[in-house]
């Protein structure tokens, strides 16, 4: 149970403090490691945009048309003005005005802010994801350009640790668990009393809807990876999604003070410092170098990855309607929306309980959120979420540990804005209990052990024999996975391992093993299925093919494919030899909202 005394506030030592250590860790990565160098703010953000990829500055193009422009960089400046806003009951509360500004190829707008900002003494947040049109929401995303990985908590020494295990080497007698090293990221950000790790990639990823799970696995098992406790003193690990933004390199960081006319006569900005690889240009990442960190190595995720990149996550209509001819019915000719379970509010009053008891001062903003996901999902009136969740302010006010990161009724109410959003009731049981810390336990046999369960089943199955005279076993025999999967495959030449899977309700693996023997004539298609480097010669084909269907026209310039360096060989031996295994979860059919609103408050970057 989470611990309910109120934490102590921080002073002006420990301002102090934290402030003068801000100038000792910009000073060791300028001082001590020769391999990090400054880099400014245009330098930074021209190295996640290359020249070429973004708009140009006053080009009037129909991106909503297929083939039309080019996508653009989104940063928000969080303003010190506020205006009232009313929720959906017509309570009023004031929120800051946030602006928005588009990061054009030319990247003026960079300086601009860094200049405003700090005039203005106003954070200023962006996204290494490219984006069509103004709005900054998931379904306009286009590119994602990097993965950036929040490190709170990291002191002199924490920051030590990591540019040591940044140049340790991978030992391949070691076990996989015993891995002393950290990925290699391009960018460091010093954003006052944490890090910003950027991982630059060599190719963005093209954020289709089927790849985005992926992606956002990929990331939250790579933080994951990272977040130890020699490089933070938080124990608590922070998961932020792919389209988190964080605190642009040259504006102004906590340490500047809140209000505008800040006494505070020192500018402390967050400092970007990048690595160049021995091509003397900033080091980029493969996503397959990433890949060995995460722990995901080779097996049926990854090449479900491939044919999801492949196809850019689309099914052809025409085929869509021999695979599912009811869905094809419902949705298509008759124009139904997509059906969904309501639970009971036994899950709602369940979760409510669960936040009170064991919510904590990282993940408060989550757990109300998913607070707004149940409400959702058992059909309870927004206006009972709203007085529930302004009743657990002063509650969750309580956990406070930093004197930046109080908690009040308007992150409250923005955590529970997500009631509204369609497919916030889509959060998975694995996404739940990472943002939240608070773990969901599987209802198995409603409480009963499996030997009484059995027990009830079968006394139900003899009373119904008896009083309809029937016999539950006829017709009920498990009929042999082998017949049926070769029979629906000679049916569906077309069908891959997956869908037949999802059709005849089986896992992947034993579509796979009962078609590896099936005669020529009902066998699938050959996928690949050959080592590490020869998936991934496919893998970096299936980006390329789906960089070609999401092209907005034919003058998009893509970064040139560079011939891995010769630190990226080794550590791929290494990581071969290690024989990493891991397992992404088959949410590639879900969809989410876009996973981090700005005005979180307690969680800012």
């Amino acid at each position: 149970m989470a611990d309910r005394r109120k934490k102590p506030e921080h002073d002006d030592a420990w301002w102090a403090d934290q402030r003068h250590a801000y100038i000792e860790k910009n000073d060791i990565l300028l001082s001590d490691y020769p391999s990090w160098e400054w880099v400014s703010p245009y330098d930074f953000w021209r190295t996640i945009f290359p020249e070429g990829f973004l708009q140009p500055r006053g080009e009037e193009v129909p991106w909503r048309e297929k083939g039309g422009g080019h996508p653009n960089g989104i940063a928000i400046q969080i303003t010190n003005r506020t205006k009232t806003v009313k929720t959906k009951t017509g309570r009023k509360r004031d929120v800051p005005v946030v602006e928005r500004f588009t990061l054009t190829d030319d990247l003026d707008g960079v300086m601009e802010r860094v200049v405003d900002s700090n005039r203005k003494n106003e954070s200023v947040f962006c996204a290494p994801v490219s984006f069509f049109g103004k709005s900054r929401v998931a379904e306009n995303a286009r590119f994602l350009h990097a993965f950036a990985i929040d490190l709170d908590g990291v002191g002199v020494q924490e920051l030590k640790n990591m540019l040591k295990q940044f140049r340790n080497g991978r030992d391949p007698k070691l076990a996989a668990d015993k891995w002393v090293s950290l990925p290699q990221p391009t960018f460091l950000v010093n954003s006052g009393t944490g890090f910003h790790l950027y991982y630059v990639l060599d190719q963005p990823i093209p954020l289709v809807p089927r790849i985005v799970p992926f992606v956002q696995e990929i990331k939250a098992m790579l933080t994951d990876y990272i977040w130890r406790d020699t490089v933070s003193t938080l124990e608590d690990v922070q998961h932020q999604g792919i389209y988190q933004p964080f605190r642009m390199p040259g504006t102004p960081t906590k340490l500047n003070g809140k209000a505008a006319g800040s006494k505070i006569k020192d500018k402390y900005e967050a400092v970007a410092f990048v690595h160049n690889g021995e091509d003397g240009k900033p080091w980029r990442c493969s996503l397959d170098y990433l890949l060995g960190y995460a722990g995901v190595r080779g097996g049926k995720d990854r090449a479900e990855l491939i044919e999801l990149m492949r196809t850019a996550g689309r099914t052809p209509i025409e085929r869509a309607k021999k695979l599912w001819p009811e869905w094809y019915q419902a949705r298509i000719v008759e124009g139904k929306a997509p059906g969904r379970w309501t639970c009971k509010r036994d899950l709602y009053d369940w979760w409510l309980g669960e936040v009170k008891t064991k919510a904590t001062d990282h993940h408060r903003y989550w757990c109300l959120n998913v607070l707004a996901a149940y409400a959702k999902k058992c059909g309870i009136p927004y206006e009972e979420l709203e007085a529930d969740a302004l009743a657990l302010v002063p509650t969750l006010e309580d956990l406070t540990e930093r004197e930046d990161n109080h908690f009040t009724e308007e992150h409250a109410l923005a955590a529970i804005e997500a009631y509204y959003d369609p497919i916030i009731h889509k959060l998975t049981r694995d996404r739940i209990e990472r943002r939240t810390a608070i773990e969901l336990p599987k209802n198995k046999r409603n409480g009963r052990k499996q030997d009484v369960h059995l027990a009830g089943a079968r006394a139900v199955q003899e009373v119904n024999d008896r009083f309809n005279g029937t016999n539950w076993r006829e017709g009920n025999g498990r009929k042999p996975k082998a017949d049926l999967v070769r029979e629906y495959a000679a049916a569906h030449p077309d069908a891959s391992h997956s869908a037949i899977a999802r059709e005849l309700g089986i896992s992947r693996t034993t579509v796979i093993k009962w078609l590896h023997d099936a005669p020529e004539e009902v066998a699938e298609t050959e996928r690949p299925n050959g080592s590490c480097d020869s998936a991934m010669v496919e893998f970096r084909d299936a980006i390329r093919t789906c960089f070609e269907f999401a092209a907005v026209d034919g003058t998009l310039v893509l970064p040139i494919e560079r011939a891995p360096s010769e630190r990226e060989k080794r550590e791929r031996e290494t990581v071969k030899s290690s024989g990493t295994t891991g397992k992404i979860p088959d949410s590639s059919r879900e969809k989410f909202p876009i996973d981090d609103r700005l005005t979180n408050g307690h969680n800012e970057a």
